[in-house]
């Protein structure tokens, strides 16, 4: 490319050599072949240190448009980390039979696999990000703002169960870190809901926790136990995720066992997105997906399912706004 500007500019100063020598030859009749030559001679000079500042200037324009390119590609790899941050925490598209598939597994594990444990909480991670904002289908039992807003649906299995897919939204006058440390005091959790029978914690670290939780026998229900884990996920200082899944471990025994018989129920899935939406106000929305193992119709339990999660509600927010 440079060899073709240098011939083009070139032959336009060879043009230009022509005009000029004919411009003088008409002018003056005592013009001298021999001052044509000179002047020739040194137009060539000069061609070729304008050739020489040609592209030396250009070389420069050249490096600057490197340099330019360097920088723009920098700023693109900088957006596409920043970028991929924010594509973790939105929705992904799966596959519906895929999550129906891991909703519905309660997998059997070896409560000392740390890893598949985590992984197992990745993996519900990504399923409640699919299903978080999906209200189809559900019926809307109470829509008070902020407050507290409530939808709900059923599922039946081949058992004749009812599964209920719970979605609600609500606030707390608090923090994170104070909420955090208030969902991990299984005793204080204990004394608010006066339901739980047994709340263990049997390992913890930074992302996952193994809990065993047992409830009393309540209304229309015998008593009923879970086993799972709860895995926490930050994705800024200001947005947290809670997870949890029921596992089956063959060698799992509780602290202190029940002298009563215990039904197992299944969490298949549940989770919270909590976000600091103010300096001292959280927003929380739950979505709970449950087998409690009842066959009674839905008209008959969701009602008082609202109302005993709108109860507990009201007690962690006065527990807050005590502090």
């Amino acid at each position: 490319m440079n060899q073709c500007i240098i011939w083009i500019k070139f032959l336009l100063n060879k043009c230009l050599t022509i005009f000029q020598y004919a411009k003088i030859r008409n002018n003056s009749t005592h013009y001298q072949m021999q001052e044509f030559n000179q002047v020739e001679l040194n137009l060539d000079k000069d061609i070729d240190n304008n050739l020489k500042e040609e592209l030396k200037k250009e070389n420069y324009e050249t490096e600057l448009v490197a340099n330019d390119l360097d920088n723009r590609i920098e700023q693109q790899n900088q957006q596409l980390i920043e970028k991929q941050e924010i594509i973790e925490v939105l929705p992904q598209t799966i596959d519906i039979s895929s999550v129906r598939q891991f909703i519905e597994t309660t997998p059997n594990v070896d409560l000392n696999n740390i890893e598949f444990l985590i992984e197992l909480g990745n993996q519900s991670f990504q399923i409640y990000n699919t299903i978080l904002y999906d209200y189809e289908g559900y019926e809307q039992l109470e829509d008070n703002q902020d407050e507290f807003s409530f939808w709900i649906k059923y599922i039946e299995t081949p058992e004749k169960f009812q599964i209920h897919q719970m979605r609600y939204k609500y606030t707390l006058n608090t923090t994170i870190q104070k909420y955090i440390e208030f969902m991990k005091d299984l005793e204080m959790q204990k004394k608010l809901d006066t339901s739980i029978d047994q709340f263990e914690q049997h390992y913890s670290n930074s992302q996952i926790r193994i809990n065993y939780l047992r409830y009393k026998k309540i209304l229309f229900m015998d008593p009923r136990d879970f086993l799972f884990i709860n895995y926490s996920k930050f994705i800024d200082e200001n947005t947290l995720f809670e997870i949890s899944k029921s596992i089956e471990s063959d060698e799992f025994q509780p602290f202190n066992p029940s002298t009563k018989s215990t039904t197992r129920a299944y969490l298949l899935l549940s989770g919270n997105y909590i976000r600091q939406i103010e300096d001292n106000k959280l927003e929380i929305l739950t979505y709970s997906e449950c087998n409690m193992k009842l066959k009674l119709k839905p008209i008959m339990t969701k009602t008082a399912s609202k109302n005993e999660i709108k109860k507990l509600i009201k007690k962690y927010r006065d527990h807050f706004n005590q502090q």
